[in-house]
């Protein structure tokens, strides 16, 4: 039988749990730290359970989480939370649900959550990530050929993101920017992405594959033709009842059947 343990304190404060999705297969595949998407500024982790579902059948046991939205507290809260939960998987907070100590977890968000996998990934002791997977992560805080569309273009955004005017502050963009922090070899990243995106534009992950290639990871991006103008991820916009769409369940399917 599949258990799900709900809201797992991962941190003291009340943003800061999980829903962790077990595996009851004698083989247990690589956990993954799954991260919601939303704008940083939204959603929760059940936004994401069709993806927790799809892993565990691929016996993932996964760690879902919450984490404090912009409104709770500015960047990097949500980045300091994620880097929190993960560290928790890594030193066994997650044994009295049947996980012990991991060597290696696997970093798996969408849209703002695929920024957030990347961030942590690239923040935590390497050996320790088997793969970061972005769903249409943003890869840069600033814009390049991005449409007016794209979250980082919106009005205001660098002051709700930090909670305050950092127009002037190219340190502080780039130092939340996944581009702008990566070292000598990071862990492996893949990229799932609709080619019609026009709130995180394909050139985020095409940059990031580049990016990671230059510093000797190895990277992949992974395309498809979803429907709409934003990610194209889901088959609607029912948050309750959504799927995935059958183009990105097939990537997620073959990525994480590999590790």
């Amino acid at each position: 039988m599949v258990t799900v343990y709900r809201d797992i304190a991962y941190g003291p404060g009340p943003r800061q749990i999980g829903d962790f999705f077990t595996v009851t297969t004698e083989v247990i595949r690589c956990p993954v730290l799954l991260i919601h998407g939303g704008g940083w500024d939204s959603l929760s982790k059940e936004s994401l359970e069709p993806v927790a579902r799809l892993l565990q059948t691929l016996r993932h046991p996964v760690f879902s989480i919450n984490y404090r939205l912009l409104q709770h507290a500015p960047w990097p809260a949500c980045g300091d939370d994620c880097l929190l939960a993960g560290s928790f998987m890594l030193s066994g907070g997650l044994a009295s649900c049947g996980i012990s100590q991991p060597g290696q977890i696997i970093l798996c968000g969408a849209s703002a959550g695929g920024h957030l996998a990347m961030m942590t990934g690239l923040c935590l002791p390497h050996d320790n990530v088997l793969r970061i997977i972005s769903l249409a992560g943003p890869s840069r805080l600033y814009p390049t050929d991005d449409t007016s569309e794209s979250a980082i273009c919106t009005e205001g955004f660098l002051k709700r993101f930090f909670g305050r005017t950092t127009a002037e502050d190219d340190f502080c963009v780039k130092k939340a920017s996944p581009l702008d922090i990566i070292q000598t070899m990071p862990p492996p990243l893949a990229c799932i992405h609709s080619v019609n995106d026009q709130l995180v534009p394909l050139s985020h992950s095409e940059d990031a594959v580049r990016a990671w290639t230059r510093a000797g990871a190895s990277a992949s991006l992974h395309t498809f033709n979803g429907s709409g103008r934003q990610h194209g991820f889901w088959d609607s916009d029912d948050l309750q009842h959504r799927q995935l769409v059958p183009e990105v369940a097939n990537h997620l399917r073959i990525l994480f059947l590999q590790l």
